[in-house]
């Protein structure tokens, strides 16, 4: 734990480096600084099919599979509330195999973990959001669980991983805004076991 008793971070990430460009690579509008001075990256959607897309996994010299990983966090701010769908999600994709099977033109198996429609958010509120319960690190702020998973494609164990990301809907309202601040990700296995922990830096 640092001094504000948060999980010490493994890695950074800065808005305007070009890993932080890779990072938001087709979010649009692109995140900025917030505009009340907290820690992370602000997103607020314009108009239109606008979306946020962070991609915060690549694999190193192993790699995880959907049966090695064990659970992806991102801890974020909610600013405003219309429905579930200004509430992030994290997304799961696997690797092409050319077998036919593939369900899309660049992923074999897309899992999305997100909200379901009565769980409780507060504005404004610091908030670890997580696959599953186990999550590790472990922040010291109010935990939801994403349990409303939807699976397309062959989902077999070992798949290997290509990217993770946190998105918000394209359906959501002009308007909508978000602060993320750290993501993460839980695997067994090779260097993964370090619990990677990454701060979304905007200095």
């Amino acid at each position: 734990m640092n001094s504000e008793g948060l999980p010490i971070q493994t890695g950074r990430v800065n808005l305007s480096s070009t890993a932080g460009v890779a990072v938001y690579a087709d979010t649009i509008p692109a995140p900025t600084v917030d505009d009340n001075g907290r820690k992370g990256w602000l997103y607020t959607k314009t108009g239109g099919a606008e979306k946020l897309n962070y991609y915060f996994y690549s694999e190193g010299s192993t790699p995880i599979t959907l049966a090695t990983l064990e659970n992806a966090f991102f801890v974020g701010i909610v600013n405003n509330w219309t429905n579930t769908s200004n509430v992030p999600f994290i997304v799961v994709y696997t690797k092409m195999k050319g077998d036919g099977q593939d369900a899309g033109s660049w992923y074999r198996t897309r899992r999305a973990f997100s909200i379901f429609p009565n769980e409780p958010i507060t504005i404004g509120m610091k908030t670890q959001f997580q696959m599953f319960d186990n999550s590790t690190p472990t922040f010291p702020f109010q935990k939801v669980t994403l349990a409303n998973q939807i699976v397309t494609g062959p989902n077999a164990i070992d798949e290997e991983i290509l990217t993770i990301s946190v998105q918000t809907d394209s359906a959501a309202v002009a308007g909508a805004s978000v602060l993320i601040s750290n993501v993460g990700w839980k695997a067994r296995g090779g260097h993964n076991t370090a619990n990677p922990n990454m701060f979304l830096s905007s200095d």
